[in-house]
């Protein structure tokens, strides 16, 4: 019967931060990798985290709830990662093209052996709300028809909020003519018709009103 191996000081980091978290996980040790699933504002996702290359690296994939199953979409989904990946400050999202799973991955290089505890939550965090963050943008697109360019724009909004310009309302005719510059028509005062020329027939003159 084997032992199990010793974790490396990478994975047992890995391990503490989410012990010290709460966290309900699998861990296979001989794998150096741990699974887990995080709630989000949107949707549930599955994580996976793995120290990988003799310990040099530690590797966060979080996976979408959805597969685009549509192969002809996949295309213009690769255009909407395409368009979220650039200026992506850390990670990027992948999509396999035969099946179409969609994640987002990151990979951090271990320096000494050592991985602190605010290392591993920072690529955690980013992985879970970027992941949250993008999600209506591709519900969007595949089920809601909006382009990759117009889907990006809304998940990126609040970035986007000083380069919008509000265009104001056309002011209405009422607004236009100024109070002072109304027509105002004169009232008639009524009268006694006048009585026709050459009308003689009616000696009386015309009836009152």
């Amino acid at each position: 019967m084997s032992e199990t191996p010793y974790p490396s000081p990478a994975f047992q980091a890995v391990i503490d931060y989410l012990d010290s978290k709460d966290f309900n996980y699998s861990s296979y040790p001989e794998e150096q990798r741990v699974t887990l699933r995080m709630s989000g504002k949107n949707a549930n996702f599955r994580f996976c985290a793995r120290i990988t290359h003799d310990g040099d690296y530690l590797q966060v994939t979080a996976y979408y709830p959805f597969f685009v199953r549509n192969a002809k979409l996949r295309l213009s989904v690769a255009e909407l990662l395409t368009r979220a990946n650039y200026n992506m400050p850390l990670g990027k999202f992948e999509m396999d093209m035969k099946d179409g799973e969609v994640l987002f991955h990151l990979t951090h290089l271990i320096e000494g052996n050592t991985l602190p505890s605010e290392v591993v939550e920072r690529h955690f965090m980013t992985a879970f709300y970027t992941l949250d963050r993008y999600f209506p943008a591709f519900m969007q697109h595949i089920h809601a028809g909006y382009t990759p360019e117009d889907a990006i724009f809304h998940a990126e909004l609040d970035t986007h909020v000083e380069t919008v310009q509000e265009t104001q309302k056309p002011a209405t005719k009422a607004e236009e003519t100024p109070p002072s510059a109304e027509v105002v028509r004169p009232r008639t005062k009524k009268g006694a018709r006048k009585k026709p020329p050459g009308d003689h027939d009616n000696p009386q003159g015309d009836l009152p009103l």
